[in-house]
C-alpha cells in the first residue's frame, strides 16, 4: 500500500503541563498574535501543534530550557531527532517553519524584553525535499467499484461523498461546506456542473481565498439523488449535505470525520485513499474528456496552469494520441 509515512503523535495535555512556563506562555502569546493578524484557522492549528511538539522536545532533551536560549546545536539536535522519528522532509520543514515564525515574533515584537535574541532556526539547512509518498491514482473502474460496494453495504452517504469528491476534486476543508441547496431546490447548473456559492478555500486569513466550486453532474447526480432519498427516509433536515450524529443530534461533518471515512475506504480497497487522490481523478477525467488545460485550471481555481498539471495523470503516449489526426483528414 502506497503513501505511508510516520505520523508525529500530538503532545498530551499532561506532557504540556510539564513544559517550561515561559515556553507555554510564549506559544499562547504567539498564537494570540496570529489570530490578531488574521492567520487562517488551519494555520493556527498547525502552529499550535508544531510548537507544542518543539517545546515538549526541549523539555525532554534540553533540560526544559527557555526557547529564548536555544542555540544552533539545539536546532541541529531537534532536526536530527525528527529524522530519527522517520518524519518526512516536508514535515520537518513545517516544524522548523513554525519554530522560525515564533522566533520572528520574538525578534520583532519582544525585542525590548529580549534585545539580543536572533532567529537562528534556519541556520541549520532543512532536509532536501524528496518524494516519500507515492500518489494513489484511481481509475474510473476503481472509483465505480468503491461506490457500488458502499451502496451494497447500504452506506449511501459514503457513496455520495465519494461521487461528489470524484466530481469536484474538493479539499477536505471545502467539501465539509457543501450544503443541500447547492444541489436541490433551485441549484445553479451551468455547462453540466453544479456551481456552489463562493466558499472559503485554501488561502491566508480567516476569510481565505473565496471561490465557487464546480461539481460534475454526470459523475455525482445519481448518488446525490440516492442520498437525498435516504435522508428523507431518515427524516434528516440538516442544511449540510454530509452529516454525522453526535449525542443524538445531526451535525455537519468535520475534517476528522473525513479522515475516519478515508481509513474506511482504504481498508475496503486495499489502496491508500486520501482526499487529493480524488482531485487527481477529477483533473484526469476532465482531460480525458477533451477539456482544455486552461478550463481545468479554472475548474480547480488555480492561478497557474503548472499547478493544474500536477493533477492530470496522463502519460505522454496517451496525451499525444490523435494529435496528428488532421493529416489523415487532409489526405482524404
Amino acid at each position: 500500500m502506497a503513501r505511508k509515512t510516520k505520523r508525529m503523535e500530538e503532545v498530551t495535555d499532561k506532557q504540556w503541563e510539564l513544559v517550561n512556563n515561559k515556553n507555554r506562555e510564549l506559544v499562547e502569546e504567539f498564537i494570540d498574535y496570529c489570530v490578531t493578524i488574521d492567520r487562517s484557522p488551519q494555520t493556527i492549528i498547525g502552529y499550535t501543534s508544531d510548537l507544542r511538539i518543539l517545546m515538549n522536545w526541549i523539555r525532554e532533551y534540553c533540560d526544559n530550557k527557555e526557547f529564548f536560549d536555544i542555540n544552533k546545536r539545539d536546532v541541529s539536535k531537534f532536526q536530527n531527532w525528527c529524522i530519527k522519528q522517520e518524519l518526512s522532509p516536508s514535515r520537518i520543514r513545517r516544524l522548523k517553519s513554525s519554530a522560525s515564525s515564533c522566533a520572528n515574533y520574538i525578534e520583532n515584537m519582544m525585542d525590548e524584553d529580549y534585545p539580543h535574541f536572533r532567529n537562528i532556526i534556519n541556520k541549520i539547512p532543512a532536509p532536501n525535499l524528496s518524494l516519500v509518498r507515492e500518489k494513489t491514482i484511481l481509475s474510473e473502474e476503481q472509483i465505480n467499484k468503491l461506490i457500488y460496494n458502499l451502496v451494497d453495504l447500504d452506506n449511501i452517504q459514503h457513496a455520495c461523498f465519494v461521487a461528489v469528491l470524484a466530481a469536484s476534486g474538493m479539499r477536505k476543508s471545502e467539501i465539509i461546506q457543501c450544503d443541500m441547496n447547492w444541489f436541490f431546490g433551485e441549484p445553479n447548473i451551468v455547462e453540466g456542473m453544479y456551481i456552489s456559492p463562493q466558499i472559503r478555500t485554501k488561502g491566508r486569513g480567516v476569510g481565505g481565498k473565496r471561490l465557487n466550486k464546480y461539481i460534475i453532474c454526470a459523475i455525482a447526480d445519481k448518488y446525490l439523488k440516492l442520498w437525498n432519498e435516504e435522508r428523507i427516509k431518515l427524516g434528516i433536515e440538516h442544511e449540510s449535505l454530509f452529516i454525522t450524529k453526535r449525542n443524538g443530534i445531526w451535525e455537519r461533518i468535520q475534517t476528522t470525520t473525513i479522515d475516519s471515512w478515508m481509513r474506511t475506504f482504504t481498508n475496503m480497497t486495499g489502496m491508500d485513499i486520501y482526499c487529493h487522490s480524488f482531485r487527481h481523478y477529477a483533473g484526469t477525467w476532465l482531460k480525458r474528456n477533451g477539456v482544455e488545460l486552461s478550463q481545468i485550471r479554472d475548474f480547480f481555481g488555480h492561478e497557474d496552469s503548472s499547478t493544474t498539471e500536477i493533477y492530470i495523470d496522463i502519460g505522454k503516449e496517451e496525451n499525444l494520441k490523435g494529435m496528428l489526426n488532421f493529416l489523415s483528414q487532409d489526405s482524404e
